[in-house]
């Protein structure tokens, strides 16, 4: 087990170096940068990285001014160039520029993981007052939501905005190449995607007992139960009997990945058949390493354990494979994500680490913050082992 006295004071002290307040739309907000590198800032405010590390600090005050930065974006109209759409909420707030186009809307998880966010705080008078402001917001994330739905899926398209693609490859975490695709055939339905829209579905339905979002609790629970039996139904690779990591216009995108274990921090017990509960937990075991789960499985297409998405270990999500691990009743799971604990203590907070079974490498931005905050994290959710 790792020492949490040596490594928690020196996450700390990475946030306080990360730490950030920028003025938005004339309200003053304290947030953390996404990585460093070389001494410099190399990644400024992304909502997804605020968002997550957001939930795995479970600090209130955190967590109200990175809902306050991503309800303050949101997208207003469409437009081509950045990703925008009425409701979407923002990806990287600087305007970078990439293959053509600019980044800053080029999220498809934002906007649901930011209801999450906001229904996960709304415990007193003031939460409420709080909540009560971002009402109409809510709604509009929520007309985007159902607006992106169809065949009981949520599917991402550039088409929405006027674009034919993104400045990014990949819309959701892994923004990287997909296997086997230069660029996914739109649109296209991501797993992980499926089941953070869900969790996003039933966090509206609970906000309606406290807000007027415009939809019912119903209505809200009703678009969710569809999403799920989708998801297992369509989104399921029969021949790796394992969740796909897409679907697009040219057939499952496949591969034992991490998405199929990460997603379950979404989802309910109750969600997942039985069999197929014990095959992504039986089959996520090809992700294993000392260091904790790859994002994916050796001896596939594309694979390469120093890649940025297709093998590499990244320490923010073994926080939430963990917890799913632990929900699920599997805690052999939070047993294998608490190894990356221990590279941590040794070489830092990288942003990503690679394996090749001999040597472990550094990868990535120096200090990173969803990976600072996975000690502090796994220590607050008892999830260290």
């Amino acid at each position: 087990m790792v020492n949490a006295d040596v490594i928690i004071p020196r996450a700390e002290d990475l946030l306080n170096e990360l730490a950030v307040t920028k003025s938005i739309r004339g309200e003053s907000l304290d947030l953390y940068n996404a990585g460093i590198d070389s001494g410099k800032i190399r990644f400024g405010l992304f909502a997804r990285d605020l968002l997550i590390s957001a939930f795995m600090l479970t600090r209130e005050e955190f967590l109200r001014n990175v809902v306050s930065f991503c309800f303050s974006t949101q997208g207003e109209e469409a437009d081509p160039e950045t990703g925008e759409e009425p409701g979407r909420v923002i990806h990287e707030y600087e305007s970078v520029h990439l293959r053509g186009l600019i980044t800053r809307y080029n999220a498809a998880d934002t906007t649901q993981l930011a209801i999450i966010g906001l229904e996960s705080m709304l415990a007193n008078e003031d939460d409420l007052k709080f909540g009560q402001k971002w009402a109409g917001t809510v709604k509009r994330s929520l007309d985007y939501l159902i607006k992106h739905m169809d065949n009981g899926l949520f599917w991402e398209d550039p088409s929405f905005c006027g674009a034919k693609r993104y400045a990014l490859r990949s819309t959701y975490w892994k923004d990287d190449k997909l296997p086997g695709r230069e660029n996914p055939c739109y649109p296209v339905a991501y797993s992980l995607l499926q089941a953070q829209t869900v969790a996003a579905l039933r966090a509206a339905a609970r906000l309606t007992e406290k807000l007027d979002i415009g939809y019912g609790r119903g209505e809200l629970q009703k678009y969710a139960g569809k999403l799920v039996n989708s998801m297992f139904a369509l989104l399921w690779d029969d021949k790796a009997n394992y969740p796909a990591i897409a679907l697009d216009q040219s057939g499952l995108i496949s591969g034992i990945s991490s998405d199929g274990v990460h997603m379950l921090y979404y989802l309910d017990v109750e969600d997942v058949p039985q069999k197929k509960t014990d095959a992504i937990f039986d089959n996520s075991r090809e992700l294993i390493t000392p260091h904790g789960y790859r994002t994916y499985a050796p001896g596939q297409p594309e694979y390469a354990p120093d890649s940025y998405h297709l093998g590499s270990i990244w320490p923010f999500e073994q926080y939430f494979i963990a917890s799913g691990g632990v929900k699920f009743g599997k805690d052999f799971v939070c047993d294998v994500a608490s190894r990356v604990l221990q590279i941590q203590a040794k070489h830092g907070f990288y942003e990503l680490f690679g394996w090749d079974g001999d040597e472990l490498k550094p990868l990535g931005c120096e200090k990173q913050l969803w990976s600072a905050c996975l000690p502090l994290g796994m220590k607050g959710c008892d999830l260290l082992r």
